[in-house]
């Protein structure tokens, strides 16, 4: 917005900065500045500039680099601020191995292992009770070893009948 400055009586009209010589050489620069809306939050921390009431002051934005970034799990933070350039974090999970993942699925680029297959089961699993003893199994992912014991067969000979038990 340009104002009007009077200069040894004259008036001069809707003037944006006035130029003044200075004795050195050179001229000093006066800008009107009250239609200035910037604020601290607007203007970068190394930065400065004057509020529309002429007032010096510091910009409130940080400056951040790909450091200030933080990653959990799947989430990454950035904190509030100025970044000069594409700023990233990669995040790593050391279970997000193919070993992990069923056979079929891919997770962020992970393939699941065609070893690894999905042992849930409907209530009729096995159980320790129903597998032979030093036998194992997978039952519903936990790896069971078997307790029941052989059945025993056993033959009479007068009657050729057989029993198991």
């Amino acid at each position: 917005m340009a104002q009007n400055v009077v200069i040894n009586g004259v008036t001069y009209s809707s003037c944006p900065e006035v130029d003044i010589p200075k004795s050195g050489g050179g001229t000093a620069a006066f800008f009107d500045i009250s239609d200035t809306t910037a604020t601290a939050g607007d203007v970068l921390s190394t930065k400065y500039f004057h509020t529309a009431d002429g007032t010096k002051t510091q910009g409130g934005i940080a400056s951040k680099t790909s450091s200030d970034l933080s990653a959990s799990t799947l989430t990454v933070t950035a904190p509030a601020g100025y970044y000069s350039s594409a700023a990233s974090k990669t995040l790593s999970d050391q279970n997000l191995v193919s070993g992990n993942i069923k056979s079929g699925v891919t997770i962020f680029g992970v393939s699941g292992a065609t070893n690894v297959v999905d042992t849930t089961v409907s209530s009729d699993a096995a159980a320790a009770s129903t597998i032979i003893s030093g036998k194992k199994a997978y039952v519903n992912g936990s790896l069971v070893t078997g307790e029941a014991s052989m059945p025993t067969i056993s033959q009479d000979s007068t009657t050729k009948v057989l029993s198991i038990s």
